[in-house]
């Protein structure tokens, strides 16, 4: 039997059992509705109703909280039996979706999906985008099922109530430019037992970052804190200025002059934020492409992959002498300081999922100060959990090295820079 004909005899079954499935046929018994949505779940993905054995078990477990919606799809669509069917990918795509949206997709997000899979990501991370979706949160919200470790069945219904779908896997709104999002990660050359403690500190580091969801790719663009530009009601200047002279706001501002593209949001950490943070999150793996030896940050590292702590990273973030990759010096830094970041998204974006993330951004603000929203927050989480190492990348404008009469800073082209900021917000 081909994999069509056998998705075809999939589909049939589905619309013969519709009316059998669907919640509001499911009168108020809760055991009824559960089990309901474990049968969805066996019929779309593996074409058969479930054995009694796998039909308690799963109920019993949903009823009784010790699993969750997330837990039944990944059981079902990573177990042996759904592996054994060997579905290309386009076939594997079209199940998810009849499965947890119970439509076909659209073209955009099929070719989105399937382009991720044939390049290598892995179903089991695709799966992830899916199941941080709000489009799975009102699924699991119309049976009264738990969606996530760590949310609750009230987060699931409040979700499913809300007015018009959000499926996390495209468009969204609350930003300025719609589906592409753009923020600013800031880190504060300040601390207790520096001067200007934590409140007026330059931002030596500063990473613009542009996100596409629809196109899951994410683009970091380091601006060099010594970049000499003008900062609004104030002398041109350094732009890691900006910040020391009117905190966020002016920063902000400042940049979204330089750059041309309103900022969204911003996250800010400082020396006392980031080395806790970065041990919160249990460390994180970085591979440096060159030895290491800078007495001046304290960094010593060799060429290869490294599992550092925070007073490492922190290290690593501010090593810029004998430097000669990434343009060297300030530059090395900029560029290691942004990968650090691609690298974090990556291996800890399992820490968080929707339903128990205000209580995590809550918890990261003993780290770091920003003004995302939750509902931005949520928009953002299901695409960053469904991208892999190559839908990230660092790009640079052209500048140099360059005096502005005493004051030693980084120039660049005016114009060239503007056409490059204006490609970034086009990506």
């Amino acid at each position: 039997m081909n994999r069509k004909f056998k998705y075809f005899i999939v589909s049939v079954s589905i619309l013969a059992l519709a009316v059998l499935l669907l919640p509001s046929n499911l009168g108020a018994d809760s055991t009824s509705q559960i089990q309901a949505f474990v049968t969805r779940f066996y019929v779309s993905c593996l074409g058969r109703t479930p054995d009694s054995a796998g039909l308690d078990s799963w109920t019993n477990q949903l009823l009784n909280k010790t699993k969750t919606g997330s837990d039944v799809a990944k059981g079902i669509i990573l177990s042996d039996e759904f592996k054994n069917q060997n579905y290309d990918n386009g076939t594997f795509i079209n199940i998810v979706y009849k499965a947890f949206f119970d439509r076909a997709p659209d073209d955009s997000g099929y070719n989105i999906w399937v382009g991720k899979l044939n390049s290598g990501v892995s179903r089991e991370t695709v799966l992830n985008g899916f199941l941080q979706s709000q489009e799975f949160i009102s699924l699991c919200g119309s049976y009264d099922i738990v969606p996530f470790p760590g949310a609750s069945s009230s987060t699931a219904s409040s979700s499913s109530s809300s007015s018009g779908p959000n499926t996390g896997l495209g468009t969204a709104s609350g930003f300025s430019g719609g589906n592409k999002v753009n923020f600013i990660v800031w880190g504060d050359d300040s601390a207790f037992d520096r001067p200007g403690g934590r409140v007026s500190g330059r931002t030596d580091i500063n990473i613009f970052v542009h996100l596409n969801l629809d196109t899951h790719k994410a683009i970091f663009v380091p601006i060099p804190r010594d970049t000499w530009a003008p900062i609004p009601g104030y002398k041109t200047q350094k732009i890691n200025g900006a910040h020391a002279i009117g905190g966020n706001g002016l920063a902000e501002g400042t940049f979204e002059s330089f750059t041309g593209i309103p900022i969204d949001f911003y996250a800010i950490t400082d020396f006392d934020g980031f080395k806790p943070l970065i041990d919160f999150f249990g460390g994180i793996d970085v591979t440096v492409e060159e030895d290491i030896a800078d007495s001046f940050s304290g960094c010593y590292l060799t060429r290869g992959t490294h599992h550092i702590n925070g007073d490492q990273a922190l290290a690593l973030c501010r090593a810029r002498h004998g430097r000669s990759l990434y343009g060297g010096g300030a530059y090395a830094r900029e560029t290691q300081a942004a990968m650090l970041l691609i690298n974090l998204c990556q291996q800890k974006i399992g820490m968080v999922n929707v339903g128990n993330l205000p209580d995590f951004l809550n918890k990261l603000a003993d780290f770091l100060w920003t003004n995302i929203s939750i509902d931005q927050a949520r928009q953002v989480l299901p695409v960053l959990a469904s991208m892999g190492g190559g839908d990230f990348s660092v790009q640079k404008f052209n500048s140099w090295p360059q005096s502005f009469g005493s004051a030693s800073a980084v120039g660049y082209n005016a114009a060239e820079k503007n056409q490059f900021f204006a490609w970034l917000a086009n990506q």
